[in-house]
């Protein structure tokens, strides 16, 4: 029978270069652990592998110019995992910029989770924490992006807030009704801002999706300083928006 450690090391070996990994991807035992630990720990001074942060390791890739540093998808899904369970997903100015809403690039990993830790480097990458208390599945992914979109409207830059709304109103048109109800669950679990315009533009352009849940969470006295244009949202003062 294999030792822990021989088994450890052909799992690296068939990993490909760059992959982020930890004791889950190993799957070994709580008897294993010590003898794993040790393994990794002399794979990563033979430089087989580096440590990306505690528990997690990732393939070394050489290059000409050493060892490089683990592709940002791998870092992102390795903060966003734990033992084989998402616990957060990937947020900000990245995101937005994959949505078509700025032309600008951060050099910052915004990760949003129930359990936010301090700003930390990692692999070379600038990581922040935001917090969002709200349970989903993978495939809700995308709908929380938008809504972040939405929550964050005023400041994404080199974008109006129509500009902004347009876009995210267009990304939204191409979900299925069902996907649109979804995200409109997902949004009671929002600000009371962003929870307004998600009502508001389904009533205005979807008119198909029910938002009766939602415009019961709006406090009639409230005002929502949004920055959208009544052209944009001709229905925005029976939400509150201004």
């Amino acid at each position: 029978m294999s030792s822990v450690a021989e088994i450890i090391y052909r799992k690296v070996e068939n990993m490909p270069e760059g992959a982020v990994f930890d004791y889950a991807q190993l799957n070994i035992t709580s008897e294993q652990f010590i003898t794993a630990a040790q393994s990794l720990s002399r794979l990563a001074k033979r430089g087989v592998i580096s440590r990306l942060e505690r528990g997690k390791y990732y393939k070394s890739k050489q290059s000409k110019f050493g060892n490089s540093r683990p592709g940002e998808s791998s870092v992102i899904n390795a903060l966003t995992m734990r033992q084989n369970r998402r616990i957060g997903y990937l947020t900000g100015l990245s995101v937005y910029n994959q949505l078509g809403l700025t032309s600008q690039i951060s050099n910052t990993i915004v990760i949003a989770t129930s359990n936010p830790l301090q700003p930390k480097k990692i692999g070379g990458y600038k990581v922040k924490y935001i917090r969002r208390n709200i349970s989903f599945a993978d495939e809700d992914i995308l709908l929380l992006q938008l809504l972040d979109a939405l929550r964050d409207i005023k400041t994404i830059p080199d974008s109006t807030p129509d500009d902004s709304l347009k876009i995210l109103k267009d990304r939204i048109a191409e979900l299925s009704k069902v996907k649109k109800e979804r995200l409109v669950e997902l949004a009671l679990s929002s600000n009371p801002g962003t929870r307004a315009l998600v009502g508001a533009m389904m009533e205005q352009y979807f008119s198909n999706v029910r938002i009766a849940k939602l415009k019961r969470t709006i406090n009639r006295l409230s005002i929502f300083e949004v920055g959208v244009s009544t052209d944009m949202l001709p229905n925005k003062r029976s939400w509150n928006i201004v």
